[in-house]
């Protein structure tokens, strides 16, 4: 079955506009990049994120990271490149430590969405969240000046891609955790 997207594709611009919604940060003050910064910018409504959150058969209730394989749910691309992201990749605490999420001076783990933390908070119309996601160099040398396309394929979702573009403005800059 085929679906116009059109419409979502601009919503997708407007939530992550292409010059200003990614970011390599210096989250150490080192004064080198070791993680990118996602920025969301709520441009719908007001939001009230629920206890739990569910996705197609995807819950935060009954979710187990040391289960999870995100390789099951879908396929993430960078520039048609795919990033394969099996949990036999990873140990499971240190992916945890590698994602953080703030919302107006709050840092949010992966496991305080789980537990339900950031159940009933209201994304106010103008919000950004911000996700932190450190990278080892390797992965952090794939994020150049230029643009760039992040696109993720699932059966959850239609195919979601934006378009960033990385420059002087939104490069190894300072981030404090």
């Amino acid at each position: 079955m085929s679906y116009d997207i059109s419409a979502l594709k601009v919503l997708i611009k407007k939530i992550f506009p292409p010059k200003s919604s990614v970011y390599t940060v210096d989250t150490t003050g080192d004064k080198n990049a070791d993680a990118i910064l996602i920025k969301a910018l709520n441009v719908l409504m007001p939001i009230e994120i629920p206890d739990e959150i569910e996705l197609g058969g995807f819950s935060t209730k009954d979710f187990d990271l040391n289960t999870f394989d995100v390789s099951e749910y879908g396929k993430i691309f960078l520039d048609d490149e795919r990033i394969t992201i099996s949990k036999d990749d990873f140990e499971v605490d240190k992916l945890k430590a590698r994602f953080i999420i703030h919302h107006k001076d709050e840092k949010f783990t992966i496991d305080d969405i789980l537990e339900g933390k950031l159940g009933g908070r209201l994304i106010a119309l103008g919000d950004t969240i911000d996700v932190i996601i450190r990278l080892d160099n390797q992965a952090l040398k794939k994020f150049t000046e230029g643009k760039h396309k992040f696109k993720l394929e699932s059966e959850l979702i239609p195919v979601l891609e934006f378009n960033f573009e990385l420059n002087n403005d939104n490069m190894n800059q300072t981030y404090k955790l």
